[in-house]
């Protein structure tokens, strides 16, 4: 009986790779039974998929609903007290102890509740129906600012409470007088385990191993099955990332609509929650969700078991078998690639075409060693071109370095062998600054075929600088064959010139605005006072000669600069506040009404009357005449408002100074 050995010996055609696919298209039959099963469990499991993610993003939609009802019924409340608060209260804390220790309901609902004035003093705090004496400011809290703003109720970013130290959430609202003017705020604050929030929700889903959590817009954990991770970061939970990454890239939008996918071995399902910057999302791990397909693919795979191993066993002895060729070759041509070997020995002898590709491996062996001579003696050109150069180069590709000069490796303090092949990220001090570059990058390589710019880069000691950044590439429009950078440290000459364009609109002596700056935003902002109406200030100190005349011109230029700190700490940051010249101020108040621009200059006069210098054994003060003007669309220039606040503080005068006076256009010339 003839053997295997010499069949194939015999009938030269077996070794031909057409048999070789011939007989991989029997062992395909012989498969497809398998395969034909598999076929039908996926199509079963992903409509049973499908039916699971509907109702889950069903069932988290309504409960997000819910929870928008709850904290609608939480600034309905908050908003009927504050609304019926009386104006007099905002004047009495003991009167307004008791007004809200009189609205129970409010107490019931919230953690503890409060009440500010209008600069942040608090005035009351009631906490679970207990009067508290710890009353901090709580004007710089953003939420409180934001409530001083609008008449609506306002729902805080999570924080920590100053007294509670507790993770809480705000809801503040302003109280106003007839006047409409804003008095006060009153606030209820929400501990994020409080059962009047979040804690039932994240309670229901525990004994089902899945977990709930509701985040913000910035990823911030507001609730969680396990408390510990309040006010974590949302990116960092298992199951999740792929699909925050995702959520965040496009916005973080707060869809109401509820949605469900598959990520990470968990089913997410996500719901914003209505009238709020939160999102409800629920994870559950597929063992859990998928155990009734996985019990029914179990049961159906031991059916087709017998089958599918008769079949592998047959496929492997044949796959084995006409295989040993192509594996013998491809442990040759991993031998070359890695040890660069270029002998003829282990080749496979095969007369078939596996043969004849070994062949064509010994020739692309022989190919390469000349054309490995040919580049490194071009390299090494290169090299010697690229470390003479005055400014730093590198050659990059597929976001690494290939290239490098001595240059470039000095500016950034690198290795120049260590470098080679690190990802370019290395420059840029985040991988923010890495990807603002990129984009702002991309679109120049595209259109122009190269990039320049002035890009703040870090060094590989972590410092920071400027750097003058050019960038071809090799191919325009095809970034994947490469980019020729070079990188020019500008740090000392970008500090040079913003001092000097400091320098160009600033007073030297105080710090403040300079006059042709201060001009300069005054036309700005006359041309669209019809829109955006503003106030503007000219102050003028009073007796000021005698200090100088007295004490010196040391004493006045001391005098100048604590003054100019005096009008700078008065005003908000948003305004601008400038020297003209001599013992001449002036303010451009943004967005302020007159009746508020007069309280404004009545704080600068008395500060600055307040104010005593002391020099040389004496104490030197002044006092400001000041003319205040509100400007509409009835100035046609910034010349016009200067003539009429010069006016106004002319009138401050003739009323004896130290004086706050506001320009009357029907007032006679």
């Amino acid at each position: 009986m003839e053997t295997v050995s010499h069949v194939f010996a015999r009938f030269g055609w077996v070794r031909t790779l057409k048999f070789k696919i011939v007989a991989m298209a029997v062992v395909t039959g012989v498969l497809s039974a398998l395969v034909t099963t598999q076929l039908v469990l996926f199509t079963t499991q992903a409509n049973i998929q499908q039916m699971l993610m509907q109702g889950e993003s069903d069932d988290v939609e309504r409960t997000a609903a819910l929870l928008g009802t709850k904290i609608d019924m939480l600034r309905d409340a908050l908003k009927a007290v504050a609304r019926q608060a009386p104006a007099p209260l905002w004047d009495d804390p003991a009167a307004m102890q008791g007004y809200l220790a009189s609205n129970q309901g409010l107490n019931a609902l919230f953690e503890s509740v409060l009440a500010a004035r209008s600069d942040g003093a608090m005035l009351a705090r009631m906490a679970k129906d207990q009067i508290s004496t710890d009353l901090p400011n709580i004007g710089d809290r953003a939420y409180f600012q934001q409530a001083l703003r609008t008449d609506q109720p306002v729902l805080s970013d999570p924080l920590v409470a100053r007294v509670a130290k507790t993770p809480v959430v705000i809801i503040a609202i302003s109280s106003q007088a007839p006047d409409s003017q804003v008095v006060g705020v009153i606030a209820g604050v929400l501990r994020l385990q409080s059962n009047n929030l979040f804690s039932e929700v994240t309670r229901t889903v525990h004994s089902k191993g899945a977990r709930v959590l509701i985040m913000d817009r910035a990823g911030v954990l507001l609730a969680h099955t396990n408390p510990a991770q309040l006010l974590g970061p949302a990116a960092e939970e298992p199951g999740l990332m792929d699909v925050f990454s995702r959520w965040h890239a496009v916005g973080s939008p707060i869809d109401t609509t509820g949605a469900a996918t598959l990520s990470q071995g968990h089913l997410v399902a996500m719901a914003g929650i209505p009238d709020s910057d939160w999102t409800l999302v629920r994870l559950t791990p597929l063992a859990a969700a998928l155990q009734p397909v996985d019990a029914a693919q179990a049961t159906a795979w031991k059916a087709a078991g017998g089958v599918g191993l008769l079949a592998a066993l047959l496929a492997g002895a044949v796959a084995w078998r006409l295989t040993r060729p192509i594996s013998t070759l491809r442990a040759r041509a991993k031998k070359m690639l890695l040890e660069e070997d270029s002998s003829t020995e282990g080749w496979p002898q095969d007369g078939g075409e596996i043969g004849q590709l070994a062949l064509a491996f010994q020739q692309v062996v022989e190919q390469r060693q000349q054309k490995q001579g040919e580049t490194q003696a071009l390299l090494v050109q290169l090299e010697a071109v690229l470390d003479h150069a005055e400014v730093g180069i590198t050659f990059t590709r597929n976001g690494h370095f290939e290239l490098v000069s001595r240059q470039f490796c000095q500016i950034f303090q690198f290795d120049k062998q260590r470098v080679i092949g690190k990802p370019t990220r290395l420059m840029h001090p985040s991988a923010e600054a890495y990807q603002a570059l990129s984009e702002r990058a991309y679109p120049a390589f595209m259109q122009h075929g190269a990039f320049d710019g002035e890009v703040q880069l870090a060094r590989v000691t972590g410092e920071l600088f400027w750097a003058h950044m050019r960038g071809r590439a090799v191919m325009p429009g095809d970034q994947s064959k490469g980019t020729i950078w070079t990188v020019e440290d500008i740090t000392a000459s970008r500090e040079h010139r913003e001092r000097l364009a400091w320098t160009s609109s600033h007073d030297s002596l105080t710090g403040l605005v300079n006059r042709p700056a201060f001009e300069e935003q005054l036309t700005r902002s006359t041309e669209r006072a019809g829109t955006e109406p503003f106030c503007a200030m000219f102050i003028d100190l009073d007796h000021f000669k005698q200090v100088n005349d007295t004490g010196g011109h040391a004493a006045g230029d001391a005098l100048l600069r604590d003054v100019a700190h005096i009008l700078a700490a008065q005003v908000r940051q948003a305004d601008t506040v400038a020297r003209l010249g001599g013992d001449e101020f002036a303010i451009l108040l943004r967005g302020c009404p007159l009746p508020q621009a007069l309280e404004v200059g009545e704080k600068l006069r008395s500060a600055v009357a307040a104010y005593r210098l002391p020099w040389e054994g004496q104490s030197f003060g002044v006092s400001t005449s000041i003319g205040l003007v509100a400007v509409d669309a009835g100035y046609p220039s910034a010349a016009e408002v200067m003539r009429a606040a010069d006016a106004a503080c002319y009138a401050a005068k003739e009323q004896g100074r130290n004086a706050v006076a506001v320009f009357d256009p029907q007032a006679p010339a």
